[in-house]
């Protein structure tokens, strides 16, 4: 791994979806790991090290919003980025509410590689930035 490689964490509720992001991630050079919800996520960003975090909302037992206030305000230098495909309630602008609570980025599901190598690709390694 060179210095710019993450350490990235990836919630998400669907099996298929962590696999998916892991892969792609971890082909960019990136080490990850992977939560499947918020109670999860939680732990490993406890346990330090953790540069950015892939957050789905809505999942089972600590949902992502939820997530996100509580992270965002004991790890402020914590990088959260966002993913949603809506919801049951399509009108309501989940990814809006994201930024509002302190998402640094959002990614709207569906998502290609390439996107998700880019965006995580703008963040730089907290060893970096002093954090």
């Amino acid at each position: 791994m060179t210095s710019d490689n993450l350490h990235v964490v990836v919630a998400d509720d669907d099996a298929m979806a962590r696999l998916g992001y892991k892969t792609i991630l971890e082909c960019a050079g990136h080490k990850v790991l992977v939560a499947q919800d918020g109670e999860e996520a939680t732990r490993m960003v406890e346990k330090g090290g953790v540069d950015v975090l892939l957050l789905d909302i809505i999942m089972p037992r600590k949902e992502g919003l939820e997530t996100l206030l509580d992270l965002k305000r004991r790890f402020p230098q914590l990088v959260v980025v966002v993913m949603s495909a809506g919801g049951i309630r399509t009108e309501f602008d989940f990814l809006s509410v994201a930024v509002k609570l302190g998402a640094d980025r959002t990614l709207h599901k569906p998502f290609g590689q390439q996107e998700l190598i880019a965006l995580v690709g703008e963040f730089k390694p907290r060893a970096q930035t002093g954090h």
